[in-house]
């Protein structure tokens, strides 16, 4: 009984410490720019090229009701540490779509992670790639 005591106090007592050695932590995205539209944003979370700004590829992904928002923080739970890259767009019309125009230049808006927004086309999974490594960030993404 009291080898248990003992075992059971020592295991309270090592909780703190492999909490803080966790392969998962509780991410933010902080998505600004929205200028009080109407309309659902969509955030992705990819971790490989190939499925980048796929919407139905994301491995981690939200939509976000931002009517009447200029801005909007959004928590994602037990991310696993690696290398991801975040792709965000605001459907103002509702369509599950980025809409573009007859030159395929976007008609709503949409942002990266790192913020990356090349002049004459999507930014690549490489440029939008950031690392976790068992650490709560707060990723900010400033739509365009």
């Amino acid at each position: 009984m009291k080898k248990n005591k003992i075992l059971l106090v020592l295991m309270a007592g090592l909780l703190p410490f492999l909490e803080c050695y966790s392969q998962e932590t509780r991410q933010m995205v902080k998505v600004s720019n929205l200028e009080n539209v109407k309309g659902t944003l969509y955030i992705g979370w990819y971790n490989n090229a190939d499925d980048f700004r796929i919407n139905d590829k994301a491995i981690y992904r939200k939509e976000i009701d931002v009517t009447n928002l200029s801005e909007v923080t959004v928590t994602f739970d037990k991310i696993p540490d690696g290398n991801y890259a975040i792709a965000v767009f605001l459907d103002e019309d509702n369509d599950y779509l980025l809409d573009k125009n007859v030159f395929g230049i976007p008609k709503e808006k949409y942002g990266f992670s790192n913020n990356v927004l090349p002049a004459f086309r999507p930014a690549t999974f490489e440029e939008s790639a950031f690392t976790l490594s068992n650490e709560k960030k707060v990723v900010s993404i400033k739509l365009k």
